[in-house]
């Protein structure tokens, strides 16, 4: 790993880049366009009848419920600046930045984070509209409402979030990582901004939205985007979910880092392979955008935001076969911490690739769960899930 005097990125731009509207983002048009939302949700629910094996009313069940606490949070802590529980007196006097940012960074892996960084505000990953996504999921905003993150507010902590390995490893069968991984998000964030404002200091707790996260979190020292569109660190690989906190408090940014995935995406393309909805470019980066849902300006795996959102809706589930297939997605483990010396150092990358996939990592893992204890066969008792099922603000 090196560190980085500035982002890997900058080397990658190709001409001005531009603040992005989140109205643009594949969430925000499938939210629009036919409420694709809606469809996942019910077609995700009569996959329970079939009792098809990864998809069964317990594996339904396990996955709604770990979005709980993520869908409490959203719509009263996110996108808002924390409140003072308590403490409306005090204001701690003359923090040092560096000392503050191992404080907050202590803080929040005790509220659950794996891994904190630091990064000054870069407005130009700061979207400039609220999209219908999240403006339903927060009710902080109005669609078309302009984002506005007040001037006081400098920097940004970034948290990393962890998913189950085993229990990730089912996609594109339903699986609960995902949806823990949004409420851990929620609580930790939620958590690490009610600290600030008890120092008296101002924080705004954010999921995916006001801003785009990975950029944020590679200024703030945590990866680099892959391929596949997501932020791969060096700890987890890309199975991880990304959370932040907007702040005043004075704090020492963290430097970005090289750990060599830019070299390695190039010789791998496991996930182009793999990804279903075909949704993710093969070959060489391109600074140009498939449609509305890219930016321009820098060379990159621009990923096809919708069909990659269709597939889901087919599937009645989310995905994360690109997570699950990278090379990169493996416990952090001493044989792994070894084998990744050589992917930092771009060597025997297409062995390590080839061996990956002869050893069977990245093949889904196909359990019947709880239905080897209880049969999952199901007795209607409601009206059809075309009839009620709703999943504006869910």
């Amino acid at each position: 790993m090196k560190k980085l005097s500035q982002p890997y990125y900058k080397k990658y731009i190709t001409s001005e880049l531009k603040r992005f509207d989140e109205r643009h983002t594949g969430f925000s048009r499938a939210a629009k366009q036919g409420d694709r939302y809606t469809q996942i949700y019910k077609n995700g629910v009569k996959n329970i009848a079939r009792k098809e094996l990864g998809k069964t009313i317990f594996d339904h069940s396990m996955a709604v419920a770990s979005k709980s606490v993520d869908q409490i949070l959203r719509k009263t802590a996110y996108a808002r600046e924390a409140v003072p529980a308590q403490n409306r007196t005090f204001r701690l006097r003359d923090p040092d930045p560096v000392a503050m940012s191992r404080i907050v960074k202590d803080a929040g892996k005790w509220f659950g984070a794996d891994l904190v960084g630091v990064t000054k505000l870069n407005r130009l990953w700061v979207y400039t509209h609220w999209g219908l996504h999240n403006v339903r999921y927060t009710n902080a905003a109005k669609e078309g409402d302009p984002v506005d993150i007040p001037s006081q507010y400098k920097n940004v902590i970034v948290m990393v979030h962890e998913m189950d390995y085993d229990a990730l490893a089912r996609s594109p069968h339903r699986e609960p990582a995902t949806n823990m991984g949004y409420s851990r998000m929620a609580w930790t964030a939620t958590m690490l901004a009610t600290f600030i404002g008890e120092l008296g200091y101002v924080a705004i707790p954010s999921g995916n939205e006001l801003g785009i996260n990975i950029p944020f979190a590679v200024d703030a020292g945590l990866g680099e985007m892959g391929r596949n569109g997501l932020l791969i660190t060096r700890e987890f690989g890309p199975r991880v979910r990304i959370s932040k906190v907007f702040t005043d408090l004075p704090l020492a940014p963290d430097a970005p880092i090289d750990i060599g995935v830019q070299r390695f995406c190039e010789k791998c393309g496991r996930c182009a392979e793999s990804c279903p909805s075909r949704a993710i470019m093969s070959g060489e980066r391109t600074d140009k955008a498939w449609d509305e849902s890219n930016s321009e300006g820098l060379l990159k795996w621009p990923v096809r935001a919708m069909r990659c959102f269709e597939w889901w809706v087919k599937n009645g589930g989310g995905c994360s076969v690109c997570i699950r297939v990278c090379p990169w997605n493996k416990r952090n483990n001493l044989i792994h911490k070894c084998v990744r010396q050589f992917a930092e150092r771009d060597l025997f990358i297409k062995l390590i690739v080839q061996l990956d996939k002869l050893v069977g990592f990245g093949r889904q893992r196909k359990e019947p769960g709880y239905a080897t204890w209880q049969d999952p066969s199901v007795t209607q008792t409601g009206p059809s899930p075309e009839n009620v099922l709703d999943a504006h603000g869910s």
